[in-house]
Parts: structure tokens; C-alpha cells; sequence
């Protein structure tokens, strides 16, 4: 797994990113530095699914209010995601039973 840290647009801010290779997903975390690390203190966490954000355009878009991705970061993360090799079939059975184990809207 990959994980950089970002600029912020507000100093009160910290903004990582970064690619997860067994959930083939790109993802960044928001969080607030001015009350204790705690989970009150995040923000905003995109790409908690499997496949959720598969490009660095989606990635953006989903941080647009909160950072802007840099050139270097941007082809960091297209490096790490070109790079992963495939899953093995037991990540892959892991994965179907997550899915499966996930209830369904409706």
C-alpha cells in the first residue's frame, strides 16, 4: 500500500493518499489536526470500497474541496497502481466472500 501525504487547502487539515493494491482502489483520508487523533478527528475517507476509485480523475474529484493532487503525486500514484501484480486466488475468494457478505440495498 502507498500512502502520501498532501498539501492541504486549509492549514488545519492533513491529507493523505494513496493506492491499495488487494482492494484495487485508490483512497484518500481528511483529518482534522486541531482536536486529539482520535476517529472524530477524520474528516473525510474515500475509497473504502473494493474498486471505489480505480482512476486519479475519481480521486480528485472526491478531494476537490479538500486538496488538489500534484503533478509528483499524481504520477506516483499511476506508477503504484500500473505496478500491482495481479490477485492471488485466495485474495480473490476473500474478496467475493466480503462482497457477498455485504448486504444489499433494497
Amino acid at each position: 500500500m502507498s500512502r502520501y501525504v498532501i498539501a492541504p487547502h486549509a492549514a488545519h487539515h492533513q491529507v493523505i493518499v494513496g493506492w491499495d493494491p488487494p482492494m484495487q482502489t485508490l483512497f484518500g483520508q481528511v483529518f482534522e489536526t486541531t482536536v486529539e487523533e482520535d476517529d472524530a478527528a477524520c474528516v473525510l475517507w474515500v475509497g473504502l470500497e473494493v474498486q471505489a476509485l480505480t482512476t486519479v480523475a475519481a480521486l480528485q474529484d472526491a478531494l476537490q474541496g479538500y486538496a488538489t493532487l500534484s503533478v509528483d503525486v499524481v504520477a506516483r500514484l499511476q506508477h503504484d497502481q500500473a505496478h500491482t501484480p495481479p490477485r492471488s486466488a485466495l485474495q480473490e475468494r476473500l474478496l467475493q466472500w466480503l462482497q457477498a457478505a455485504r448486504p444489499q440495498p433494497g
